[in-house]
């Protein structure tokens, strides 16, 4: 032995050789969005089929870059749901600019560490600004401020926290007996988050929804009162403006008059609807949203950046602090100071990479002028299709369009058995779906089986909502001829 220390083979590659790789990246996934129409909507794979694609052991030796993406064109590209294709209609999709994808692609890249300030003065004063611009749209006040995050359901988990220590502090006793409370049509990250934070399942409440699936402000006053009277602890009410089911929003004013006077704290869940605040009719419908204490929004719904990116908006963010901040002694050199922010305070990740780079590149590349005229048309195709609908004897509105999204079903003539309706529309969904020009979903609206398209996507057009609603009549058609 010679005494020297023997390195490893270097992990870095040369300019030209990233350069090389990151043409190939950039022009495949150019290619794919340029592409999309020609491809399906929705394509997949049986578990079984999609393992004997895939080695189940890593290679001891390199691969060649060219090889891997081959085996990533061959093999994973054919078999997913192409969420930005103009026919993906099935939920509420992601469908991000392609400025959005590169400013990831900036924040991947330089591997901005956003948990303290010391070490990404830039990258967080971008996050900061982004919140700004957020808490202006919300028509929440000044000094309310955030952070951004994995999505909605960790933006609301993060609220649900922060709001369980206002209401308990150190008093381990009282968190038995807190009482959460939401529609029954809020959506299910809301009931994880609370019985995350440790609320008994019984006591997450579903509070009754009207006719047009708004929570019912008399309702809830009941069960606050019942559950009082019961020893019981209410201390956080989950308001939906934009529910995921049919865009229904919940009554913001008088649930924050509510909240306010029986000094309980309101969560407002926006997470896709939210940023239609950008446009005339969404600021109308979604007025009252700067009321809340916290609020979920998602730029990867619509404001068009990819997954994953959420945030949450507090409108006294010393109560995010208060439940999140800790300071071991390997944290001392990035304390945050005078103004300076650390998002690690405010939530529970401490390494977290800039998921604001995307929102700032994209909003400063296409302005909010041409982001709301995007959310306006398909709001507008959401319109289109309802008329549709009503427009067909045999199809039915079950509930109208609501920022992009509208419910409705084939109601044969003679067939008026709610079972019989049910197993058919999930028939015709199922038949739909199979052909891969669209992705459409379904859902259950009080019992009755619901065909749903989502049309936020920035890509689809009149044709596209055409061609779908004639795709529902002809397949109900032949459906209804098998039948028989």
């Amino acid at each position: 032995m010679s005494g020297k220390a023997v390195g490893p083979p270097s992990l870095d590659l040369d300019q030209a050789t990233m350069r090389r790789i990151g043409h190939q990246v950039a022009d495949l996934v150019a290619e794919h969005l340029a592409t999309l129409r020609d491809q399906p909507a929705f394509s997949t794979l049986d578990r079984p089929s999609a393992r004997a694609l895939f080695s189940a052991e890593p290679p001891a030796g390199p691969t060649a870059f060219e090889t891997i993406l081959d085996r990533f064109r061959a093999n994973v590209v054919p078999n997913h749901a192409r969420e930005p294709h103009p026919r993906f209609l099935g939920y509420i999709p992601s469908c991000p600019t392609f400025p959005a994808v590169a400013g990831d692609w900036l924040a991947t890249g330089f591997n901005f560490f956003a948990g303290v300030w010391p070490v990404a003065a830039g990258p967080n004063e971008v996050e900061l600004t982004v919140l700004q611009w957020f808490r202006r749209w919300m028509g929440m006040p000044e000094g309310s401020r955030g952070l951004l995050t994995s999505g909605g359901s960790a933006a609301t988990v993060t609220a649900v926290v922060a709001a369980r220590h206002h209401a308990v502090g150190d008093d381990a006793s009282i968190l038995p007996k807190l009482t959460a409370y939401c529609s029954d049509q809020a959506h299910s990250s809301f009931m994880k988050a609370a019985w995350i934070s440790g609320i008994p399942r019984s006591q997450v409440r579903a509070v009754p929804s009207d006719d047009a699936y708004r929570m019912r402000v008399d309702k809830l006053r009941e069960m606050v009162d019942a559950d009082r009277k019961a020893g019981l602890v209410p201390f956080i009410v989950c308001a939906t403006a934009g529910a995921t089911n049919t865009g229904a929003v919940d009554p913001l004013h008088a649930l924050a008059d509510f909240t306010r006077d029986e000094k309980l704290w309101l969560h407002t869940d926006s997470a896709y609807a939210g940023f239609s605040v950008l446009t005339k009719s969404g600021r109308e419908l979604l007025d009252g949203l700067g009321r809340a204490d916290t609020l979920t929004l998602d730029p990867h719904k619509w404001l068009y950046v990819p997954f994953e990116c959420g945030c949450l908006l507090a409108r006294d963010p010393s109560k995010l602090e208060a439940a999140f901040s800790v300071h071991p002694e390997y944290l001392h050199d990035v304390r945050a100071r005078d103004t300076e922010v650390n998002f690690s305070d405010y939530g529970e990740q401490l390494t977290r990479y800039s998921r604001a780079m995307k929102v700032w590149v994209s909003v400063q590349y296409w302005g909010t002028a041409a982001i709301a005229a995007a959310q306006e048309y398909g709001m507008a195709l959401a319109e289109l299709a309802e008329r549709l609908v009503r427009e067909a004897p045999e199809l039915e509105v079950l509930s109208p369009a609501r920022f992009g999204i509208v419910c409705f079903r084939v109601h044969p003539k003679g067939m008026d058995d709610r079972e019989l309706l049910n197993a058919f529309n999930e028939r015709v969904n199922d038949a739909i779906n199979k052909t891969g020009f669209v992705l459409m979903s379904s859902t259950q609206l009080r019992g009755v089986f619901s065909l749903r398209l989502c049309i936020p996507g920035h890509r689809t057009r009149e044709e596209d909502v055409r061609a779908v609603i004639g795709l529902v009549r002809s397949t109900a058609t032949a459906e209804l001829a098998v039948r028989r």
